[in-house]
């Protein structure tokens, strides 16, 4: 049966609730997934440039706000099948909450905002930012009914900004990396309509259409083709590094993240939204840290020489 909405809806509520739900409405907590902008900064040597940081920034905050008028899209137009879902039927906009027209005008200042923001750091940078946009104005209207390809819109959105975040340090993204974070976002695209199968059970049907197309054990096989081949392609990545081989002590961490990520797939539905196991999972956000300084090391910290002067000193000890 289809919920409704509080029956105190028409109630309108306070300034600061309406700016807590506004707030809500954004999803700021999402905004985690801008990070990655930044990574073709780290994995050129730069990270260190106030110019080039700052041009980073500058790219993340537009995708932040750009995301944040495209979720509040996404909510308009999924607000009767958001009634029916056991967790987002919670959403400012699904419940009720928030009014429509106030949601929408938010939406379009953070388009123009990010636009804005996007065009000042680099004119390139809104093309990334607009083909963002164009995608999932298509995945909101049409293609989120069409299976495989709405998974790939959804990670599409992690290659985008992974592309926006060269571009706006001007740097060239390799082969190799944009592999990656495609097998990478996809795979976190496939367990997010596993968890939502799941979640939903035998009614999965009843909230997004495509998932009548899907079953957990598809999913699961899709997921059983990317993972391998992810952690192949982070291998050869590593190991082909202009970093040298020293990037190869980064796959283990890797490694451990994914087996981590697939316990926590088994165990509940936090999965179907990545932003929620990044806040909430402390063995995660741990491997991210290592990750990171691990990454950090082998591009900034010259391990190589690190090792043979610590080799050294070591082999210089005497105790007679």
């Amino acid at each position: 049966m289809e919920q409704t909405a509080p029956e105190n809806q028409n109630v309108r509520p306070s300034m600061s609730e309406t700016a807590v739900l506004l707030i809500k409405q954004l999803r700021p907590k999402q905004w985690v997934k801008n990070a990655i902008v930044y990574m073709p900064l780290l994995f050129v040597g730069k990270f260190d440039d106030p110019n080039l940081f700052i041009s980073a920034t500058g790219a993340t905050i537009a995708f932040c706000l750009v995301s944040s008028s495209i979720y509040v899209l996404n909510d308009i137009v999924d607000m009767k099948a958001d009634r029916i879902h056991p967790t987002k039927c919670k959403r400012p906009l699904a419940s009720g909450r928030l009014d429509v027209r106030l949601a929408a005008v938010a939406g379009s200042f953070c388009l123009i905002a990010g636009l804005v923001i996007a065009f000042c750091v680099r004119p390139m940078v809104v093309l990334a930012a607009l083909s963002y946009m164009t995608i999932n104005i298509l995945y909101s209207f049409k293609l989120k009914n069409t299976p495989i390809i709405d998974i790939f819109c959804v990670a599409s959105g992690f290659v985008i900004r992974a592309v926006a975040g060269a571009l706006a340090v001007k740097a060239t993204a390799s082969a190799w990396f944009l592999l990656c974070t495609s097998l990478g976002a996809l795979w976190l695209a496939a367990e997010k309509r596993r968890q939502e199968l799941k979640l939903a059970d035998s009614g999965s049907g009843s909230h997004r259409k495509v998932l009548a197309d899907y079953s957990v054990s598809i999913v699961t096989r899709m997921e059983n083709i990317i993972a391998p081949s992810l952690l192949t392609s982070y291998a050869m990545y590593s190991f082909n590094s202009p970093h040298g081989h020293w990037m190869m002590i980064t796959v283990p961490i890797v490694l451990y993240g994914m087996m981590r990520y697939q316990m926590l797939s088994e165990q509940g539905t936090s999965t179907g939204a990545p932003e929620d196991v990044f806040w909430k999972d402390r063995p995660i956000q741990l491997t991210i840290a290592l990750w990171l300084l691990a990454c950090a090391f082998v591009i900034y910290g010259s391990p190589t020489q690190q090792m043979a002067y610590y080799g050294r000193l070591i082999d210089s000890l005497k105790f007679w």
